[in-house]
């Protein structure tokens, strides 16, 4: 059984070598042909060279915000910081959009890149031309972004070695362009100068109005003003409490002696009250009236009341209690009279601190008037101050950012440069002959087998055996010419 399998199995070979060299010429013709047509076809293919450069992209100033105007408060730059994978699919866009390519075009010329779609084009197909031309450079042109990194490749295939680093290099630039004016700030130069000068014009009048105000008024010695007058006020505040005391006080000693007015008698009034409201006269009256009566109490021991001596004791008292009555009478009108002037002048005195403390208060309250206006003139010209500033800080920053857009300072760096390649792209004829020959190989191997599968010869015994199914007696060796 096992050589029976070996013999099926060699006879297979058998078959398919029989068959190979049956068909040799076939084979050698097909395989030859299309190596030769390979050949043929990549050296009169037009080369087609490809331009390729590398650009970085990286944190920059496009990714920091700063408002354009307000306060110093709110004037902190912010930080943009998008996705890696976001920043660099966004420049890819940008650089394969249609704007960017249109531009490239235009700089470089129509028939300098495409110069067959110029002389076809009709004078009034201009337009569709350029639209033409777009959509085949797009389909020349290869952005993608390197993995794991911030790096974008880009490359350009043509004709021309030099137009196509030529139009990387203006892919490049133009894009840089554009993505200068896509990430500009929202600021305007001429504006903050504009409001600079405004400002500082403000700032000016501010200070002289502030200037001329101080001189005016003083503001050097306003404290000190201030400080004088509370000590005068604090002073008439002193003397009209102390004269309205003193007022109250007499003007309760002239209801005292009013009051007492009617009472007064000859009895003699004994005690320090008599003695310190009395002056001196009084009291020696005082003091003979009482020896008259101890005197007239002595003789009414000794002599009766009808004695000479005890009448003359007596109307001895009635003359000192007369006359003690009308000096009495005489000094409490006098009493009455200067209280009378004492209060008189202590309520001018009252009515002349009044007025002094009323001009006094008048006047502090003119000082702090004047005190708040200048506060007020001082905030102002703060104000102004810091605003100026702040405009002049923007007007700097506008400049400088205008100057880097104008330089096309950006996040973009390009790492390697389009260069002339020395070798096209295209046709690559060692990998197509190399590819033609193994194509030559299949294909005169499958026609040699289609050829083989439809023939209706016999070309050995056994395809008689096999087909017509009745055994082979002899053979005859074809004769040779």
């Amino acid at each position: 059984m096992m050589t029976q399998k070996q013999g099926e199995g060699q006879g297979t070979l058998r078959d398919i070598a029989y068959v190979i060299f049956k068909h040799k010429k076939k084979m050698i013709i097909i395989f030859c042909a299309t190596v030769a047509c390979a050949a043929i076809v990549s050296l009169v293919m037009t080369p087609v060279y490809r331009a390729n450069s590398k650009i970085l992209v990286k944190f920059g100033r496009e990714n920091v915000y700063t408002p354009a105007v307000g306060g110093a408060s709110n004037s902190s730059p912010v930080l943009v910081d998008p996705q890696r994978e976001e920043h660099i699919n966004s420049a890819i866009e940008m650089i394969k959009g249609q704007k960017v390519i249109e531009t490239v075009i235009q700089k470089i010329g129509l028939k300098n890149i495409y110069p067959k779609l110029v002389d076809d084009a009709t004078p009034s197909g201009k337009e569709s031309a350029l639209s033409e031309a777009t959509t085949k450079f797009q389909k020349k042109l290869r952005v993608q972004a390197l993995k794991k990194s911030n790096i974008i490749d880009i490359k350009f295939d043509h004709n021309s070695p030099t137009i196509a680093v030529k139009v990387v290099s203006t892919l490049i630039d133009t894009f840089v362009e554009d993505h200068v004016t896509a990430y500009r700030q929202p600021r305007n130069f001429s504006f903050f100068s504009e409001q600079v000068k405004l400002l500082s014009r403000k700032l000016q009048a501010s200070e002289a109005e502030l200037e001329a105000f101080r001189s005016r008024h003083d503001i050097s010695s306003l404290q000190e003003q201030k400080s004088t007058l509370l000590r005068q006020i604090a002073d008439v505040e002193v003397d009209l409490a102390k004269t309205r005391a003193d007022l109250s006080e007499n003007r309760g000693k002239k209801e005292a002696l009013e009051a007492s007015q009617g009472s007064l008698t000859v009895e003699p009034r004994l005690g320090k009250e008599t003695d310190a409201n009395n002056p001196y006269a009084l009291s020696a009256i005082r003091t003979r009236l009482t020896e008259l009566r101890l005197k007239e109490a002595e003789l009414l021991n000794r002599y009766p009341e009808t004695s000479t001596l005890v009448v003359n004791v007596r109307s001895e008292i009635r003359q000192a209690e007369q006359l003690l009555a009308k000096d009495e009478r005489t000094y409490h009108d006098k009493e009455v009279r200067s209280l009378d002037f004492t209060m008189q002048a202590s309520k001018q005195k009252e009515a002349t601190l009044k007025e002094t403390l009323t001009t006094f208060q008048r006047r502090l309250n003119s000082l702090s008037a004047v005190e708040m206006r200048f506060k007020e003139l001082e905030r102002q010209f703060k104000l102004d101050e810091e605003n100026y500033q702040l405009y002049v800080r923007k007007t700097e920053e506008s400049r400088i950012s205008n100057a880097m857009d104008t330089e096309k300072i950006v996040n973009l760096s390009i790492v390697e440069p389009a260069s002339v390649p020395v070798k096209p792209e295209q046709p690559k004829i060692p990998l197509n002959i190399g590819l033609s020959i193994f194509l030559g190989i299949l294909l005169s191997l499958g026609v040699t087998m289609l050829a083989e599968y439809l023939g209706h010869a016999f070309n050995k015994a056994e395809d008689v055996e096999k087909r017509l199914g009745v055994p082979v007696l002899a053979t005859i060796r074809e004769m040779e010419a």
